[in-house]
């Protein structure tokens, strides 16, 4: 039962580990998803490259605090 636990643990750190990304990610599928349900499907392919967009945006803006972390921590 540990075994379970612990691979429970680490999914949930994985996930919450940086909390702008999962708050990016989850914002960015519900607004998404309430486009989905509000509009005519003849702009569903839009809402579509709107998430693949967004996507490619959060992870270069990931990306990018990641690496000025870093670059922080290493000066000090």
């Amino acid at each position: 039962m540990t075994v379970i636990a612990d691979v429970f643990k680490e999914l949930f750190s994985m996930f919450v580990a940086d909390v702008w990304l999962t708050l990016a990610v989850l914002i960015l599928v519900l607004s998404v998803a309430f486009g989905v349900d509000i509009t005519p499907s003849s702009m569903h392919v839009l809402l579509g490259f709107t998430m693949l967009a967004g996507c490619l945006l959060i992870i270069v803006a990931a990306t990018v605090r990641y690496t000025r972390r870093l670059k922080r921590q290493k000066d000090r």
